[in-house]
Parts: structure tokens; sequence; C-alpha cells
């Protein structure tokens, strides 16, 4: 400040009251007392910068240097974070300023050929090939092989004649014209090089002044990163768009490296000025022309820039060396990799190498030879004798990556990435967060890099993380290895719902005995990808097995090999190819059989694997994937129940000897202990704590909750959903968070998880029609339930459309007279509706039914065939009958037969459960006006009347209900003999979900559950179960006899005895169930297990002499 006031002593000055504390770029904290207004001028990558009037604080500590802070940079356009990121970007980019587009340094363009520099440089080369490992015997000879070819060694390219290759001659295409550039205007300095410039190409013979030239195109200097230099381009992009492509090839580099394994040194050569080392034909060398303020120039040699340059560059190279490539020597444009298996054969090979050079006037730059090395840097990446991995250097530049901040940024960042994903393990599916962000932002911005370079990003926190994981990918990139003619090879695919992955490996010492994930795997190859667009919609089948086929067409050079290679899959996925279930569909059959006609001339062994091994898991985490945390020592915790304490049953509590039913005095005693957590606003009487009339629940009072959630939930109310059990609940009580409480509870239940949910997803039951009065319309339908003990096998469903008021009628058959019956008892009790709707059955459009309609002035609307959504509101009820039959059943452990007895509860249930879609009011209140009744009355109810207890004794009446049981169980046994599989197949009211099972293992598609009474373990997809609990499961005893009531298909293990029960009157056997111990060897009817398997019964009576059984 004191040197500023010496040259400005008026400037003006203004005290800052209180001083403000500011943090510098180091974290220090300094005071400002004063501040200052001056005029600023900073010199930026644009050039030198104004800015007027610009607000200084003063610090108090001495600085020699003006701070800027970074609100004052960004508002000048200056973004830190992306100054950063391009620092991080420069190794990438340093490629690019070594472009070898013309020569740069116009000093040392044109000059005699400085031998003693050469020979300097030569003796540095045999060095340092000592160095990196040459052999020492041989160093001499290596010594005087170069120097005897040093005239093939150039450091400056001086007047040295055309290569004796073919000249490049170019095909325009038909009716092409001539472009002609105009004189672009330059700085002075950069007029001055290129006049210099190209007086010097042309006194070497490289460019004629050709005054009569019908082409030109313009010349452009560009200034060398970071020097004072220029560099020469000629934009031929106008030539280029007129020229007809040369056809030619490049080397597969994925291919041909592996030709080097087992090599014993590599050499790595580059042609000095490469291309103005090659001629250009006569009749195309005006088409090149080129133009500044001297005058229109035409080439006599190779233009780097032109479409067909690198293309005919690599085609001479190939006939120049063709008696070496693939044996010896690699050659890629100008670059050139020599190697061979020993010492004395590298010499060989680079005196052969160094002969050709000559006799083809082919000339290298010394100064970035390499003579010998063990590994080296070629095409980017490092090759050695056992593989290929990529260049440290560069990898190093990109795990420095920062967030991006610019579309352009992401873009560059894959484009990257994309050059090393062979040797990354799943890098399709790791960066597809990443790709489909930057299509996000190219369908709004554009491809190109000047669109995308003004889209800033924002990250959110899972494209941030999957941004993070690509760099670890980076981190962790895999050498390759190359392939091995005797070495055992792998395939490894995984396949998900949006991608692929495929690891190809070798095994050189393959150990009989030794599993595949034990092996000494080297990695070959990575390949993935996205399914896109239609491969989304394609089956597991398709998605299973197109990796494989993708890689049988992909990777054939490494797949077709004497030995052939080992598939590792499941086998399913292939014999689907091959043989089609009979399930997939027609086309999907042909694509799967033209998939197999691909794999029918391959070499390979399928080797299954079902999920025994998760071998993809294992082969992630052999290449560097991050191990996981090492997992503590469990803890074994053992809970000790004593013979006196009684479990409630989870099950079926209701009917539980020690289900303790709520009342409100007990409610009234819990909300006391708990009264310092009541609401606002709540009123405190001598029947309890209310508040709006209702009783208020206490939140703590769990085991009082779980009691009230049992009555709303289970028994009569037959397990009904959330909304109604919230609704229920909250007309009586007030509770916090009254639904999450219940949506736990009923997530709790084992019961609704046998008849809830399923694989279809439920549209729409019914079109909209106009009803606006109860008793409108009536819909009718019959629904089949089965078998019970009498004739009765229908229930006629009778649906009031607009308060889904129904009524259940059971009938022996679906008739008309059935029909009637219930449509004059509807009209006696509720009047008669206007408007029918009905199926097309003949119980329903008949002349009975007709004459009825006629009779009480209705009209009769029939849906059509195979329609049932025309008619969806009663399709809906029954829907719901059926869930709320089959868990009172499974509750009340009745057999299938009883569901005639549980009609009227199953009516009253869903006329009284509240409905969300008449606005939580249940259909009996909309249509009678009556209120809707429930269990939980009993509780909520006021103490108005005196109870009293009568008189009652438990013991026998628990005695008289187990006789009953025990009467039951004998009458209906043969009903629930668990060896008969018949019944168990289409009766509409078993559960549709059994259970539970115990999972014993994940699978990679699939999961092993095992049986919690016969052990027996099933081979399942993830879809086909629904989670009920934790590994810590308690099997209890209750649980295990719940399971045994589902119908458990056993088969005969064997008969052991039988028997005449005198009771029964019929002969018994006593069968050996598969799976179970003898002790529960059980005897059942002679005559139902004779049915069941017919051959062990004979064989039984031949052996013991039973005619009765013959």
């Amino acid at each position: 400040m004191a040197e500023l006031k010496e040259l400005m002593p008026e400037l003006p000055t203004t005290p800052i009251d209180p001083p403000l504390e500011v943090v510098a770029a180091g974290g220090n904290l300094m005071l400002c007392h004063e501040k200052v207004h001056v005029n600023l001028e900073i010199v930026t990558a644009a050039g030198p910068l104004h800015m007027s009037n610009i607000e200084c604080l003063v610090l108090e500590e001495p600085e020699e240097e003006l701070l800027l802070g970074k609100l004052t940079l960004q508002s000048i356009g200056v973004d830190l974070d992306g100054v950063f990121e391009q620092l991080a970007q420069q190794h990438i980019n340093a490629a690019e300023a070594e472009a070898d587009d013309i020569p740069s340094n116009h000093v040392d363009l044109c000059g005699a050929t400085d031998e003693g520099e050469v020979d300097e440089l030569l003796h540095s080369l045999v060095d340092e090939a000592m160095d990196a490992g040459f052999e020492p015997t041989m160093a001499d000879d290596l010594r005087q092989l170069v120097l005897d070819y040093s005239d093939v060694f150039r450091v400056r390219l001086g007047h040295d004649a055309a290569a004796d290759v073919q000249p490049l001659e170019v095909r325009l295409e038909g009716g092409a014209q001539p472009y002609r550039s105009g004189v672009r205007r330059y700085p002075e300095a950069q007029r001055q090089f290129l006049r210099e410039y190209v007086r010097e190409l042309e006194s070497a013979g490289l460019v004629e002044r050709n005054t009569q030239s019908r082409w030109a195109c313009p010349a452009l200097p560009v200034a060398k990163r970071g020097t004072d230099e220029c560099r020469i381009t000629i934009d031929y992009r106008p030539v280029n768009r007129l020229t007809v492509p040369l056809a030619g090839a490049s080397l597969n580099l994925a291919v041909v490296t592996e030709s080097v394994r087992g090599s014993y040194g590599f050499g790595a050569f580059d042609f000095h000025k490469g291309f103005w080392q090659m001629p250009l034909h006569p009749n195309s060398r005006e088409i090149f022309s080129f133009v500044t303020e001297d005058g229109v120039f035409t080439p006599t040699r190779v233009p780097q820039g032109a479409s067909d340059s690198a293309v005919h560059f690599q085609a001479q190279m190939n006939d120049v060396l063709k008696d070496l490539l693939f044996r010896s020597v690699f050659v890629w444009i100008d670059d050139v990799l020599l190697y061979a298996r020993t010492a004395g054969e590298y010499l060989e090979n680079l005196s052969a190498f160094f002969a050709i050079l000559r006799q083809r006037k082919l000339k290298l730059n010394a100064r970035k030879c390499k003579l010998f090395a063990k590994r080296v840097k070629w095409c980017g990446k490092v090759i050695d004798g056992e593989g290929v991995e990529h260049d440290p250097e560069r990898l190093a530049a990109l795990q420095q990556m920062p967030l991006l901040p610019t579309g352009a940024a992401l873009q560059h960042f894959l484009c990257a990435l994309n050059w090393l994903r062979d040797s990354m393990v799943d890098y399709a599916r790791t960066t597809a967060p990443l790709q489909e962000k930057l299509e996000r932002v190219m369908q709004s911005r554009g491809c190109r890099k000047a669109q995308l370079s003004g889209a800033i990003l924002e990250w959110s926190d899972d494209e941030a993380d999957a941004f993070r994981k690509t760099l670890e990918m980076v981190e962790r990139l895999c050498k390759l290895a190359f392939p091995d003619k005797g070495a055992t090879v792998c395939m490894f695919s995984d396949a998900s719902l949006t991608g692929y992955a495929l690891v190809l490996t070798q095994v050189r010492n393959w150990q009989d005995g030794v599993s595949v994930e034990e092996q000494q795997h080297e990695l070959l190859i990575c390949r993935g990808g996205l399914f896109k667009n239609a491969q989304k919609n394609w089956s597991i089948v398709e998605k299973e097995g197109y990796p494989i086929v993708k890689a049988f067409g992909d990777l054939d050079y490494m797949l077709v090999r004497d030995k052939g290679f080992h598939v590792y899959c499941d086998h399913s996925n292939l014999i689907q190819m091959f043989s089609p279930d009979k399930e997939v569909k027609q086309h999907v059959k042909g694509k799967l059989q033209r998939w197999a006609l691909k794999l029918v001339g391959c070499r390979y062994v399928i080797h299954h694997i079902a999920g025994e091994s998760n071998l993809w898991a294992d082969i992630i985490s052999r290449w560097g994937q991050p191990a996981s945390p090492e997992a503590m020592e469990p803890l074994a915790v053992k809970r000790v129940t004593t013979r006196s304490s009684q479990t409630l049953s989870e099950l079926r509590p209701l009917q539980d000897d020690e289900f303790t039913w709520p009342t409100r005095s007990e409610i009234v005693r819990v909300q006391q202990q708990h009264k310092d957590d009541a609401p606002d606003g709540v009123v405190e009487t001598s029947d309890g704590i209310q508040l709006d009339g209702k009783l208020w629940l206490p939140s703590k009072a769990k085991a009082l909750l779980k009691r009230l959630f049992m009555v709303a939930h289970c028994g009569p109310q037959g397990h009904r959903g959330v909304n109604v059990m919230v609704e229920l609940l909250e007309r009586r009580f007030v509770l916090a968070k009254v639904r999450p409480t219940v949506t736990r509870f009923i997530n709790q239940c084992l019961l609704c998880k046998h008849v809830k949910g399923g694989l279809v997803i439920q549209r729409n039951w019914t079109v909209d029609r106009a009803v606006a009065q109860r008793n409108e319309c009536l819909h009718l339908d019959y629904l089949y339930l089965g078998e019970s003990y009498g004739a009765t096998k229908y229930v006629l469903v009778l649906k009031d459309e607009l308060t889904h008021y129904c009524e259940l009628v059971a009938a022996d058959a679906a008739d008309s007279q059935t029909a009637v019956v219930a449509i004059l008892d509807w009209n006696k009790r509720f009047g008669a509706p206007p408007a029918w709707m009905s199926d097309k059955g003949s119980h329903f459009k008949n002349e009975v039914v007709e004459l009825l309609a006629e009779r009480l002035g209705a009209s009769h609307q029939f849906a059509p065939v195979c329609t049932p959504w025309i008619n969806g509101t009663v399709e809906r009820v029954n829907r719901d009958i059926l869930q709320v039959l089959r868990v009172m059943l499974l509750e009340s452990r009745l057999d299938t037969r009883n569901w005639v007895y549980l009609l009227p509860i199953i009516q009253a249930n869903l006329n009284h459960t509240p409905v969300f879609s008449l606005g939580n009011c249940a259909p009996v209140e909309l249509f009678t006006g009556l209120p809707a009744a429930s269990a939980l009355d009993i509780v909520a109810a006021p103490t108005e009347r005196v109870l009293r207890d009568l008189p009652m004794d438990k013991d026998e009446l628990r005695e008289a209900v187990d006789e009953l049981r025990r009467s039951l169980h004998g009458l209906h046994r043969t009903v629930r003999v668990a060896g008969s599989n018949s019944r168990l197949q289409g009766n509409k009211l078993l559960v549709r979900w059994v259970g539970p099972f115990q999972v014993t293992k994940a699978l990679p598609h699939s999961f092993l559950i095992r049986h919690l009474l016969t052990g027996v373990e099933y081979d399942v997809h993830g879809s086909r179960l629904k989670f009920y609990h934790d590994a810590d499961l308690d099997e209890t005893a209750e649980i295990r006899e719940h399971v045994s009531f589902q119908g458990i298909v056993l088969e005969v293990r064997g008969i052991v005895s039988h028997r005449f029960n005198v009771t029964s009157g019929e002969l018994e056997l006593l069968v050996a169930w598969r799976g179970l111990q003898d002790v529960e060897n059980s005897w059942e009817p002679a005559h139902s297990i004779k049915r069941d398997v017919p051959t062990l019964v004979s064989q039984y009576a031949v052996a013991h002499e039973l005619s009765e059984l013959l």
C-alpha cells in the first residue's frame, strides 16, 4: 500500500468499521481495516483485461502480490475448477502438442546432416540399451551395427531424396471443381514466420512455387503450446470432401500383439518427419497447393492432413517391411516396434530392419528412437513379453480428474475411457450413468465439442458416486496377458436386466482336482455392453445367451483353438438356444436357433454353474475389486425359555387360549401410565383420556397395540389391507403415526403373505357408467368355489354398483332358478333395481329371467363374451371373496370343503369393511344407513352397562372343544392326507403362496430354499419368493404345524405294516414317508394309498398275502 501511495499520493482510502475478517487461500485469517478503489489490468489467456473501479481490501500483513478472490475471477469468466480440470488433462492432451503436422522449427528444417551429433546420440542409445538389460557379451556387436547404419538416422530433415516407395496419387470424385481460398490476414509475427518457413521449404525442394495452380487451400500458423514457436497447418478439408478415399488395412492391435508373447526385448523406432519422406505423384500435387500472401505453393511430398495420407503411409510401410511384418516387426503408420525372442535374434532382426531402411531411403529420428528395452511404450500402451497394459502416466492424469464441469469435458473423459475398456471388468455397466448423463446433454445441446463446452453440468449424488467408481476402476486397471496356445481358456459371463459383462481368461498350468476359482488365471480381455431399445424387452433366456453368442463372434481369434475352451455358465442358457422350451414364443425360437448356428463351429466344453459357486463375484474380485471389510466374528445369543412360559400364537391369536381380549378398562389403565405423552387438547373423563370423542392410545403401549391390531385385522375382519385397518382404528381411537405402524404390523402377518399379492398387475376392472342412486344397477355373477360337503359348488354374487353392497347365495349349480329366487329376495328387502348386468350364460340369458325382468320393469344388460371387465365391479368383489375365504380357511385350519359355512361371515366382512373409493365408508352404511360393525366396538364402547361374570368351567369347555376338534379331524381325515396330489391342483381356495421356506443359498439368478419339515431343497426364481422374516426366525411348533397343514405332497418311502380299523370298518396301512423319520409314520386308508402308489401296494400285498389289496 505504501508503494501504491508513492505512485498515487492522492489515492483515497475508506476505513472499515468494524474490521472485516477474511480468509486467505492458505486458510490464514486476516483483518482488513481499510479498502480502496483502483483500476486493474490483468493478463489472462485471452489477453490483457482492464477492470475499472475495483474495490480492494488493504491487508495488514505484508504481501508482495495482489490477491484476487474467487468471486472476482468468476465475474470475468475465469473458472478455477475448470483450470484445475485442464491441468489434470495436460497429460492426455500432450500427444496433441507433439503432432507431426509439418516441421515446426524452421531453423532446423534445412541443413546438412550433422554426423557428429548423430554418432553421439547413437552411442547414447546403445548405452541406454545396455542399462535396459541387453546381453552384455553382445554390446560391441550392437554398437558396431548401429554405427554402420548411422546414415539411416537424422536429427534434421535435410536435402534427402524421397523414399523409394510408390507415390501417392489421389483420385477426385466425378465433377469435382477446384477449390481456391483467398489470402487470409495474419499478424506481423505470423507473416514473418510464414515467409521464412515457406522459403526454406522451397529451397529444400519440398514445395514449389506454382503460379498456374487452380487449387489453393489456406495455410494456418498455430502457436505451439507453452512456447513462442509456431507450426504450420494446412486446412485440407475442402479437398478431402472431393477425394475418393483409398481402401487400406490397419493393424488390429488386440490381435497382432499376441505375436510378441515371450519376447526377449523390444525396440521402438520413429520415422523422422515421416510424411515428408513420402513422394507425391505429379498428377496429385496441384490439388494440395496452399496459399500465403507470398503466393501459391505446391508440395512435392505427401502432406499430413489429407484424407489418404495416413492410409497411404501405412500401406507403403506394410509393403516395405513385408518380409519382417508380424515375425519381428509391427508398424503403425510411422511408429515401428521391433522384437525378438533372444539377443542374437534381436541383432539379426535389427540388421535386417536397418538394411531395408537404407535400401528404401527411409530415415529414423535419432532423438525419438529406443534401441532396446524389456518393456516399451508403443501406441499408448506398455508392452512386454507377458502382456499389454496402459501407460501409467495417462492413467494418472485420469485418476486426478475432479467432477467434470462441462459436457465437453465429460465427452472427452468417456472417449479416453473407451480406449481402456478392454482392460476394465464390467466397464459398460459401471459407466452407464455417465453415458446416460452425456446423452441427455447431447440431446439438448448437440454432439459437437464446441456445443458441449457451454453445457454446465450439475452432478447428483448417484452420478457423483458413479464417477467415483469409474475412477476407482481406472486405478484398478488390469494387465492383459498374451494368449498361449497351450493354455486352458475360460469364459465367464454375467447378464442383468440392463446389461452384460464377459471375462476371458487363461490358465497356463491347469491343476486337476482344483476348482476353477482356485486356478491361476491370467486376464485375456474384458467385454461388456448395455441392453438398449428393443433389447431391454428381451426375455431372460435371450439376455443370458446374448453375451456368449457375441463373444463367439467378436473373440473368435482367441476362441478358435485346437484345445477348445471352457464356458462357465448356467447350462440352461445354452440348451435353450439349441432346444427352446415350448413356452418360448415363435419369433424368439427363430432368433435362438440362429444364434445356435454361430456356436456349431466352435469347440467348447460347458461347465454348469447353477449357483453352487458364485464364480462371477470371484472373477470380479480377482482383478482388483475392493475387498469387503473384514466381518467380525458372529456373536451367538441364545434365548432360554422356561417350561412355564407361554408364547401367544402369532398365526391364530384370536383362537389361542392365552389371548386376552383388550378392554376399555385396560386402555384407561395404560393411558394413566403414559399420561405425560398425551397430545394437546385431550379431555380426561372417567371413561379414559379422549380427543374429539375418541380414545387416545399411547404409542409406547406396544403389547396393548399389538392385541388391538390383532382384533382389527384377524378373525372376522378377514385380514384386509392397510386402508381398511387404518379406517377402523381411526374411527374409534387416536394414535400417532397410525398408518406406518399398521403397515409394519401387516407386513409381519404370515397368513397375509399366503393370499395377497402376485405377479399380475391389476388394471381397471370395469368401464365407467353414470350411476347416481343406490339400488340403481344390480350386478350378478356365479363364482365357482369347488367341492363342499354337500352338493353346493357355486356362489351367486349380487352387488349394487354404486354402494358395493353385496349378497352371497350358495348354489348347487349355476342355474336360472337360483338367480330368480335371489333377485326376488333382493326385491322384497330393498326394492327392484331398474337395471341388471350379467354375463351371457344360459343361467342368466333365458326365458325365465327375461320374464322376471319384464314383470319387475328392469332392463337386463349383458356383457359380451370373453370381456369380464365390462362387468368388472362384480369381478372385483369375486377376487375379495376368494382372498378372504382363503385366509379364513387357513386361519381356522378348516378344509376347503367348509367354505359354505363361512359365506355369512364373508358377506358381513365385505359389507362392513370401509372402502377407500367410497370415502372410507362401508357399503352397509351407504346402502342401508346402518352403522358398520367391527370387533373393535366391544373394546371402544363406553362402560355404561354393568358387566357380570357368568359361571363357567374353563376346563370342561376346553375339553369339549378338544373333543370337537378330534371329531372333525377324524371326519375329514382323508381330505388332509398328504399323499394325495390331485386335490392340490386347480382349487381356487388353496392359498397362492406356501411356506415359509428357509433360504439356504443365493445363486446368481435364483435361490435355493429348504422345506421346514421335509428338508427338501428347491431351486426357485426370485420373483417366486416373498420375504417374511430374517434368518433368526424361531421355528416354533406352531409354524411347523402351520407348514404341515398347507397340503404337503410327500413321497411314500415304504409300507411298514397293516391293520383292520374296527371303528371305520376298513383296512389301513402304516406308511413311511420320504423325508420324515420313522416316528412320524402314519396309518392311512388302504384304498387311498393304493390309488396313489398302486405298484408299491401290490408288492406289499403279494409279500403278505393280502387278497383284499390285489
